[in-house]
């Protein structure tokens, strides 16, 4: 099966490749493509509902390569699956957030962040913003909670339009419901209506 979506990150003097790999096989020799490292759990290695991965490659030569095999909401590779700062990709897949080191690309750690599905990853104030379907996290670069703010249903807008944005040091946010909210760099909830728009 071709991969249909991918992002590439430039850092430092690293090309960083991230790819959706439905059609990868864990432990498969069968694979078209290899990783010299695979993430997973007892029961991603059964059943597992999204796999990216990721290549770190320096002047055209190939440095590391893992692939994150996963439970929960699916997800896909897009602009905001990943950010990289400070050695360290932090990308979202399912329910968790993994920290890999750059460019080596082992685990600094993994958390569940969203109890269904992290949908992406934004840099924030020397932190970093969770958009999960069922609540939005702040957590630092140690993946730690600081907060999180959830609300009358999940974040997703049915007409298509964005669920999620950030404007200085504000979060405005939209719900399935249409409910709109806006929050400060602290998790609390300062929009002024309670009503769906």
């Amino acid at each position: 099966m071709e991969n249909f979506w991918k992002t590439q990150v430039l850092y430092k003097d690293y090309i960083i490749e991230i790819v959706n790999e439905s059609g990868y096989t864990l432990n498969s020799a069968d694979n078209v493509i290899s990783y010299r490292i695979e993430y997973f759990d007892e029961i991603a290695s059964i059943y597992h509902t999204s796999k990216h991965g990721i290549r770190v490659a320096q002047g055209g030569i190939e440095l590391a390569s893992a692939i994150i095999c996963e439970t929960g909401g699916t997800t896909t590779v897009h602009a905001h699956s990943a950010v990289v700062v400070a050695d360290s990709i932090l990308i979202c897949c399912c329910d968790k957030v993994y920290s890999l080191s750059i460019p080596e690309l082992t685990l600094n750690w993994k958390r569940r962040i969203d109890p269904a599905t992290c949908f992406a990853i934004y840099f924030f104030n020397g932190d970093f913003l969770i958009h999960g379907e069922l609540q939005i996290t702040r957590i630092d670069k140690e993946g730690n909670e600081k907060w999180i703010f959830a609300a009358r249903d999940i974040f997703v807008a049915p007409d298509g339009q964005e669920a999620f944005a950030l404007t200085e040091s504000k979060i405005k946010l939209k719900d399935w419901q249409g409910y709109e909210y806006i929050l400060n760099e602290h998790g609390e909830d300062i929009s002024d209506f309670d009503k769906p728009l």
